[in-house]
């Protein structure tokens, strides 16, 4: 068995007030010269969390993030650092602005990452690894870094003033670490590794958490009250979910569900929808293939009240033809995530599990 464990930031801490810390943090680090990569809107709400740094005698450099996780922009930002030779890259931002930041560091000799997450949408500030889009939003796969991120801070506050539709999809992308390891995590064969069983029970926690509290913390964002219950919610999507696939690594980090995401991106309709509504698709495909129909009733219920999309034709692509639907399970089934992670599945399976749900959905609506 082969298992790298990558379990998280090299420092983390997530309350109130945590980013009034950043100039003694860098101070601390001796980081003198700064890039800071920064979002659009999400920067006008972040801004004023940041100060001290403003205020400071840091030597820093705005960027604006092009909005897309791509190569050229990971070497665009990589670069810059280089030019003004710089410490540390700060991040401000959401997950595909926290994967563009921390690769530009991994890829610099001697340059940290420092991540201010603006959302809690996915684990992505939490991760070592980056998922890589092209400039048109197609997923073109992850790929994984040497280094961890260096510090990762959350500010409940600043990600309760966050959109609420990327908040739930965070919540159904969380859910899905569950229902996408157990599958493999539950073989005998890997009940005897310490840090399988603890990625499972990471996993666990996942559902657990989301479960009895993901829909008094998406009551909580909508009403702007921070509670115990949201920041509960806010540090299991980012890192509690982010430490399923660090302690587990292929063995735990995706399989249908995420496959399912990676490939439904060549469909233009679908860049309208978010990383993690279009995972919680993919989870009730793969519940699909498993013939779970019960749980697929009890997470429609629960998808329902979220309005997560419960089938494709929820997604815009309710047009597909059943050959365009085989050739997506062909693509899903060739996905390099899902055949590292050795869950059995074929095309037919996949092609029959995506034809039934769509069927089975709109049985449900009609009913």
């Amino acid at each position: 068995m082969s298992l790298v464990v990558r379990t998280g930031p090299q420092e983390y801490e997530c309350r109130v007030g945590v980013l009034e810390t950043i100039t003694d943090r860098l101070t601390t680090h001796h980081y003198k010269k700064v890039v800071l990569i920064h979002g659009t809107q999400s920067w006008n709400v972040a801004k004023p969390y940041l100060d001290t740094l403003f205020e400071s005698e840091i030597d820093y450099e705005l960027s604006l993030f092009n909005g897309e996780c791509t190569y050229a922009e990971v070497d665009r930002i990589a670069e810059l650092a280089q030019e003004i030779d710089a410490d540390v890259i700060i991040g401000v931002g959401g997950g595909k602005l926290c994967d563009t930041v921390k690769y530009a560091a991994a890829k610099v000799s001697g340059v940290q990452s420092i991540l201010l997450p603006t959302l809690a949408s996915n684990c992505a500030p939490w991760t070592p690894l980056s998922v890589m889009y092209d400039d048109e939003g197609v997923c073109l796969g992850f790929d994984i870094h040497n280094e961890q991120v260096g510090i990762l801070l959350i500010e409940p506050e600043l990600i309760l003033n966050s959109p609420v539709n990327y908040f739930i999809a965070g919540v159904a992308d969380t859910l899905a670490k569950w229902y996408e390891s157990d599958v493999i995590l539950s073989q005998p064969e890997h009940q005897t590794n310490a840090f399988l069983l603890m990625a499972r029970a990471a996993a666990l926690n996942c559902r657990d958490n989301i479960v009895q509290h993901g829909l008094q913390a998406v009551e909580d964002i909508q009403t702007q009250s921070l509670t115990p219950a949201f920041t509960q919610i806010v540090e299991t999507i980012i890192a509690i979910s982010g430490l399923v696939g660090g302690l587990g690594d292929s063995y735990a980090r995706t399989t249908i569900g995420h496959a399912v995401h990676d490939k439904i991106t060549i469909f233009p309709e679908s860049h309208a929808y978010l990383h993690g509504e279009k995972v919680a698709y993919g989870v009730l495909v793969q519940l699909a293939v498993e013939h779970k129909w019960d749980e697929i009733d009890q997470l429609s219920t629960f998808y329902t009240e979220l309005n997560l999309p419960k089938s494709l034709k929820d997604l815009k692509l309710g047009h597909l033809t059943d050959e365009q639907i085989n050739t997506f399970a062909r693509q899903i089934k060739q996905d390099e995530t899902l055949v590292s992670s050795g869950y059995p599945v074929t095309q037919d399976e996949l092609h029959q599990a995506m034809t039934a749900l769509e069927a089975y959905m709109k049985l449900r609506t009609e009913v």
